[in-house]
């Protein structure tokens, strides 16, 4: 850190990517003493902000549509805000933490404008997450997967349901790199890291991570281009799963046919109740806090089962309302629409790679998130900056529309409006020249 802080000033675009591994990974949860309990990730943030601040090298904010929606989601949390039911410091706290992450997602915008940029933005996501994949993946065979894998404490994705979800998502961007790695050792290291990240997700024993991948696999297969290279290590993951984990994993897995009969189930049912009612009830939603006894006495069937909403949708619905909930559906209504622009319009391979990964992980973020509370984590929301930079910092996304000559792949907004501009032909810049041919 003594020489990242610096960096970051420095280079705000290397700060913007140090942000990413702190808020994600959070490697200083893994220590003892007082780097436990740092501020590290908002030191960086000033470190960013001050460079951004005193340096020229960095480029505009593009508006563009996600980023649109996420400014309104995160206007309308402000506005709910005041009116929530419950007035805690946990319901403070956490209202900071969400602003500090939707004001670093715009920030981090800014000083990242490459396809280079882009890459490192999506390797610090992969890297930050699949540090715990591997690791996962590593514990669970070392111990038979009897246990759960975990994240680090205290933060969005400690508990194992929430980390096995993150590591869900990361998966097809492991595939984006590999197909991506020319060196053979590369290719094959990277294999290796999405297959311990299949094992350590299945072994964090969440049913709505097994849904997850099981959707994003059928989703991954049916995307990519290079289906025969997927049959195999999807039949050989698989069937190792099968062979390897214990009875009581199975036994937990087959609660997901028979809810009713699992007390875990019901309760999220219940509290998905108590969002609906709350929304219903009050215009603004309940707040950040709704994981009461007087609440659930209120406004849900059963109060013997205080939980979390376990879905991102009724987190949302409950938290902010139908109104809130219109919003961040928007925002990833409008962030599915970049991949598909990014599809359809850019002609490098590469790009078409991304965007069909990046679709495969919203896709296993919005199945498994429908039964985990993550609709805060920062994990989507950097992929959806780093398709916002592809599309109108790269591409020249802004500009939709323009003629494009066969072939020739779209450079940006700058280079669109050099083509916009006139330009002469051989004979006018030399007449005589031009004679001479």
């Amino acid at each position: 850190m003594v020489g990242v802080i610096p960096a970051s000033f420095m280079r705000p675009w290397f700060g913007a990517l140090a942000w990413v591994w702190i808020s994600i990974m959070n490697p200083h949860k893994l220590t003892y003493g007082f780097m436990y309990s740092a501020p590290l990730a908002q030191l960086i943030a000033l470190a960013v902000i001050a460079g951004l601040f005193f340096r020229r090298d960095h480029r505009s904010f593009p508006i563009a549509a996600p980023m649109v929606w996420m400014i309104l989601f995160t206007l309308w949390m402000c506005i709910t805000y005041p009116f929530s039911l419950v007035d805690t410091s946990a319901n403070r706290e956490q209202l900071e933490k969400v602003l500090k992450i939707m004001l670093m997602n715009a920030v981090v915008l800014i000083p990242l404008h490459t396809r280079r940029h882009v890459d490192f933005l999506i390797g610090a996501m992969v890297l930050s997450i699949g540090f715990y994949g591997v690791k996962g993946g590593l514990f669970a065979i070392a111990t038979g997967g009897s246990y759960h894998v975990r994240g680090p404490e205290s933060t969005f994705i400690g508990p194992n349901n929430e980390i096995g979800l993150a590591i869900v998502m990361t998966i097809p961007l492991w595939y984006y790199f590999a197909l991506r790695a020319k060196a053979t050792w590369l290719r094959l290291a990277v294999w290796l890291a999405i297959f311990l990240s299949a094992v350590g997700a299945i072994a964090t024993h969440s049913r709505g991570a097994l849904l997850a991948i099981v959707a994003m696999a059928g989703v991954l297969f049916l995307r990519s281009q290079q289906r025969s290279r997927l049959i195999l290590p999807l039949l050989l993951t698989g069937a190792f799963i099968i062979a390897f984990m214990p009875d009581k994993w199975f036994d937990r897995m087959e609660t997901i046919r028979d809810h009713k009969s699992d007390a875990s189930a019901m309760g999220r049912i219940n509290a998905w109740i108590l969002a609906w009612n709350v929304a219903r009830s009050h215009f603004f939603g309940g707040g950040f806090t709704l994981e009461t006894q007087e609440l659930f006495e209120r406004y849900s069937p059963s109060f013997e089962f205080v939980a979390v909403a376990h879905s991102l949708y009724f987190q949302v619905l409950g938290h902010h309302g139908f109104v809130g909930l219109f919003l961040f559906l928007g925002m990833c209504w409008a962030t599915l629409r970049t991949c598909w622009w990014i599809h359809a319009n850019s002609t490098a391979p590469e790009d078409k790679q991304l965007a069909r990964m990046a679709e495969v992980s919203f896709v296993g973020f919005g199945v498994g998130g429908a039964f985990l509370s993550l609709a805060y984590f920062d994990g989507p929301y950097y992929l959806m900056v780093a398709l916002v930079i592809l599309r109108y910092k790269v591409l020249g996304g802004a500009k939709v529309g323009l003629p494009q000559s066969k072939g020739l792949p779209s450079l940006g907004a700058d280079a669109a409006a050099a083509r916009a501009e006139p330009t002469l032909t051989a004979a006018q810049e030399d007449p005589v020249a031009a004679r001479r041919r």
